[in-house]
């Protein structure tokens, strides 16, 4: 029987099967979903969270990816550029051939 689009028999039956030998994570799931629901609130299981976490991380880690090869071009550029020879300058080599 559904009262307000929450099934009551299987509400009840998870809430009995919880207090005593327990869930599945399935089982957990549905009834997390159900409680959710009965309040009217949007529901989000463990692993939709994890999820979630998850692709926050793979952003942050993207983010700190883009941070470092912007940071080591800029250091590449600036070592280019200090190591450089002025226009019509020739230099010597470094090595002596004596």
């Amino acid at each position: 029987m559904k009262e307000d689009g929450v099934d009551r028999e299987r509400f009840e039956e998870l809430k009995r099967k919880a207090a005593g030998e327990g869930l599945t994570d399935e089982e957990a799931a549905e009834l997390g979903r159900l409680y959710a629901e009965e309040r009217g609130e949007p529901y989000q299981d463990s692993s939709s969270m994890r999820e979630a976490a998850a692709s926050s991380e793979d952003q942050e880690s993207e983010d700190r990816r883009e941070q470092d090869a912007a940071a080591d071009a800029q250091a590449t550029e600036e070592r280019d550029r200090a190591q450089a020879n002025p226009p019509g300058e020739a230099r010597q080599p470094d090595y002596d051939d004596s």
